[in-house]
């Protein structure tokens, strides 16, 4: 109630603001987005999408995928537990958080078109992008890869047949610096080159401090510190009605993970960001930042200091597009690698060496008919080859290759002018072979699944007025199957899940008002998934993965877009969440409760698991944003900031202990820039989490260790451009 409160407050004072007489009346530049694989309004298409644009990125500060969550509603981003640049992604309550093995992300991530197939390697800075779209609900029959949750599609600027040179320099706390450029090339007047690059480095914000005989001295400070290179280049050919994009993509990033910390409430100095072991522990005398390895049964939270990453991700592409008669035709062609080498702590010492490689291709035709009938029809393949070592108590290896081959296809209808009918088809046939080992007990796991599925997608809308649409959808998706990649005994051994599933019912309205100046966005979704796949410790088992018969999440979303005049924008937007199991049976009631913990008498009971929340998914989260243009001599001063709420939820599945439980505070953001008007520079001052806020995202269920988020940052931003 108390944040609510804080909403209404907020946004009286923004729409009071807004209200003050100005100089000139404004209406909202038209957003585009790709959507429905064509350029359309967003305030056009039945689809509940949020797009971030060019102009977003600078002023709402969005600088890696983290930031988009504040800007969507009920998405829910954190680093993934003992990771460096693995996200944890979160939409409408659903997502995945187990970055190894033969699991696939439940909300799928592309990047001009390319699917990413890895959360390792996919927490991106954004840089030199055109926008980014988060597509909420089941996703498949417009898009090569079948992502239940949603998909983020990531847009980098095509290179431009125009000389142009950009540069940029931060320096902030925690001796922050980065330096980005950007060199755009016209070679001929059908060719253009264009190169990004981006280095990036900060010192961490947790300190080691292990307590013990021989080993107190071994203090390391700055731990979680910042270290990455990526470059991009892109070569665009025009001939005649077709053209050829050519791109490739490397990262070197050695960011170091961040470290799990024992909870404030019952930490020795009560400081998330020192890492001390618990109360009364004493660490064994060894050498604390010795990296993670197997058997390491001595290395508590606050006892061990190894924490580093190593990871190289590289990848090239071509994109083919042209017009063929009264069609479109595209087809993008990739393959990527990828090499991660980690040491942290989850719970035990952790280490993990990934070797992927991906290939994929996918081929669209789209109608540009004058009917009232279009289409768009597509086949999509992808193979990836995957190996993982890694040490979690035993030592491990995993070798995964999938396949998966997918025809699908939708077509819209306008039955009037104001009516317009759409339906789509997806036919998906996935397989994987699995092999798995326990290096030291020798117990293995040799399995292949085939899954084929048909997914569907049939929705309606109505233009009620000129300005405002409403519509109603039912989207059916479905995640293949996989493996855990744990083995801890013969019952517990790289244990199979079955193929997940979901409906989703959603109705949405798109309204513009007051003569363009509002635009006001509201959906209802209600997702039933059978065998929702779930990873959680389980007592006997380690960590594993399990299937639930029925889970039920629906909620509303809430967008609000508010240009009164020229120099002042205010956003808005607020998403609502009711989660819960409907039906399970009493191993995955067992597994849920991690045997029982949570429960009355520590005995396991259906009741108990329905009761549950599920993870990383609040009931409410939103966001207020704004920006103010002061004209300031010849040039124009920008304020902008925004305040971000969220309710209490869970990060662990079976809702304890302390560690699970997940209380963000009310987190503030600002900026302050300046641009002349006749002059090629800008410069800023920012500032994140102003109010110096300490929060976690993440959890584990040894030892109430949490992995802390950042604390207050800021700095200077200054860029030239040409």
């Amino acid at each position: 109630m108390q944040n609510f409160t804080k909403i209404l407050i907020s946004t009286t004072t923004l729409m009071a603001i807004a209200a003050m007489p100005s100089a000139a009346q404004a209406q909202i530049d038209e957003i585009v987005t790709t959507a429905q694989r064509r350029a359309e309004s967003t305030q056009d298409v039945p689809v509940a999408v949020s797009v971030i644009t060019t102009e977003d990125f600078e002023i709402k500060q969005i600088n890696d995928t983290l930031d988009l969550q504040n800007f969507v509603p009920n998405l829910n981003i954190g680093t993934n537990t003992g990771t460096a640049n693995a996200p944890r992604i979160f939409l409408r309550g659903i997502g995945e958080d187990e970055s190894r093995g033969a699991v696939e992300p439940a909300v799928g991530t592309y990047i001009d078109g390319v699917y990413i197939g890895r959360l390792v390697g996919s927490l991106l800075d954004l840089v030199d992008l055109e926008q980014v779209e988060v597509l909420r609900g089941p996703q498949g029959t417009l898009y090569g890869r079948n992502s239940n949750g949603g998909a983020i599609k990531i847009s980098s600027v095509k290179p431009k047949l125009e000389n142009e040179v950009s540069a940029g320099v931060t320096l902030g706390n925690l001796d922050r610096f980065d330096v980005r450029g950007m060199v755009n090339y016209a070679i001929t007047d059908t060719t253009a080159l264009r190169v990004t690059g981006l280095h990036k480095e900060r010192d961490g914000f947790v300190d080691f401090a292990p307590v013990g005989n021989g080993i107190s001295d071994q203090r390391r400070d700055n731990i979680s510190q910042v270290d990455t290179l990526a470059f991009r280049a892109s070569l665009s050919q025009d001939i005649g009605d077709w053209n050829v994009l050519i791109t490739a993509d490397y990262t070197d990033d050695d960011t170091s993970p961040t470290p799990s910390s024992i909870i404030d409430s019952v930490d020795a100095d009560g400081n998330i960001f020192t890492l001390e072991p618990a109360p009364g522990t004493q660490c064994v005398s060894q050498d604390a930042n010795a990296p993670a390895g197997p058997f390491q049964f001595t290395r508590p939270v606050g006892c061990f200091g190894g924490f580093s990453n190593e990871t190289k991700a590289k990848g090239i592409s071509g994109k083919i597009t042209g017009e063929l008669g009264g069609f479109t035709v595209q087809s993008i062609s990739s393959y990527r690698t990828l090499d991660d080498d980690l040491s942290s702590h989850i719970g035990f010492p952790f280490a993990q060496e990934t070797d992927q490689d991906q290939f994929s291709q996918e081929v669209t035709l789209s109608s540009n008919l004058d009917g009232p009938f279009n289409f768009v029809l597509g086949g999509f393949y992808f193979k990836e080859d995957l190996v993982l070592d890694s040490a979690f108590v035993f030592p491990f290896q995993v070798a995964s290759n999938t396949t998966s081959y997918a025809a699908f296809g939708q077509g819209e209808f306008e039955v009037t002018d104001r009516a317009t009918l759409t339906a789509g088809l997806r036919y998906t046939d996935e397989n994987r072979d699995f092999a798995g080992i326990n290096l030291a007990s020798g117990l293995n796991n040799a399995a292949e699944t085939d899954d084929s599925n048909i997914s569907y997608t049939v929705k309606g809308d109505y233009d009620v007025t000129d300005n405002v649409m409403v519509y109603a959808s039912y989207a059916t998706g479905f995640k293949g199957s996989g493996f855990s990649p744990d083995c801890f005994g013969p019952t517990a051994c790289f244990l199979p899940v079955e193929e997940e599933k979901v409906g989703t019912i959603e109705f949405g309205v798109k309204s513009r008002i007051w003569e363009d100046r509002l635009h006001f966005n509201a959906t209802y979704f209600n997702n039933q998934y059978d065998n929702l796949q779930i990873a959680a410790s389980v007592p006997g088992l380690g960590f594993t993965r399990f299937n639930v018969d029925e889970t039920q999440i629906q909620g509303l979303e809430f967008d609000l877009l508010f240009r009164p005049d020229d120099r002042f924008t205010l956003a808005a937007n607020l998403g609502l969440l009711d989660a819960e199991y409907q039906k399970l049976n009493i191993d995955q009631a067992g597994g849920l409760t991690n045997n029982g913990v949570p429960c009355p008498g520590g005995l396991v009971t259906i009741e108990c698991a329905l009761d549950l929340d599920l993870k990383n998914a609040p009931d409410y989260k939103a966001n207020i944003s704004a920006a103010y243009d002061q004209p300031v001599g010849n040039g124009t001063m920008t304020f902008s900031g925004d305040i971000s709420f969220e309710d209490d939820s869970f990060n662990l599945v079976a809702n304890t202990p302390l560690s699970a439980q997940t209380d963000i505070p009310t987190l503030i953001n600002g900026r302050i820039a300046y641009a002349p008007g006749d002059s090629f520079w800008t410069v800023s001052l920012w500032a994140k989490n102003l109010t110096n806020e300490k929060y976690f995202r993440a959890g584990t269920g040894t030892g109430n260790a949490v992995y802390p988020s950042a604390p207050a940052t800021y700095g200077i931003d200054f860029g030239v451009d040409f």
